[in-house]
């Protein structure tokens, strides 16, 4: 059966077979409650299971089905490509209540005591206020989308002004935010598939 979208893409009439897109896989998911679809995007990074390295090593448009005495389950490749991602630590200052003065103490005391050998983590640890701290400030990798778009501007289009190991500051200043960055990876390629999942009682 050939798929086919109508409605401005609000419906699709075809099996799991006939699925070749993100759209019609969550058109199908939508209209098939009793399948309990599920749409995924694995990186090869993240997801390390063996369900995903299987699914790793098969063409876009193949399925693999796992059966049990209760139910049968579909995995299907749907897309297949590489998403250049980029990863940095981070501290994050807000400026609410400090005046300039403080500010720029404030960062020159970091920037120096990284300089003379402080480990990056301990300075997120003790001068970082987001959540992201108990992280170490490691953004993991991110792509566009996920950080404030000045900070990206630098991260992403600005990449390779910046060098490994080495800090540079992303100021804010209408929301009293400031970004206190160390470019710890170079971008990275990093292989996504999409899949969609479908569950069949017996």
């Amino acid at each position: 059966m050939s798929a086919v979208l109508c409605n401005a893409q609000d419906s699709f009439d075809g099996t799991i077979d006939d699925v070749a897109t993100s759209e019609q896989a969550k058109i199908f998911i939508k209209q098939n409650k009793d399948l309990k679809g599920k749409y995924f995007v694995f990186n090869k990074e993240k997801h390390n299971t063996t369900l995903a390295k299987e699914l790793f090593e098969m063409p876009v448009g193949r399925s693999k089905v796992y059966e049990n005495e209760f139910n049968k389950t579909t995995y299907k490749i749907i897309d297949k490509h590489e998403t250049t991602y980029y990863r940095a630590s981070y501290i994050f200052i807000d400026s609410e209540g400090l005046d300039e003065t403080d500010l720029k103490r404030l960062k020159q005391t970091i920037y120096s005591k990284f300089n003379q050998g402080q480990h990056f983590n301990d300075l997120v640890q003790r001068y970082s206020m987001d959540k992201n701290a108990s992280r170490g400030g490691d953004t993991g990798w991110f792509i566009n989308g996920k950080m404030p778009i000045e900070v990206e501007e630098e991260l992403i289009k600005n990449n390779k002004n910046h060098y490994l190991n080495k800090l540079f500051t992303v100021d804010i200043p209408e929301k009293n935010w400031h970004y206190i960055i160390l470019k710890t990876e170079e971008p990275k390629p990093i292989e996504e598939i999409q899949v969609i999942k479908i569950t069949e009682a017996y």
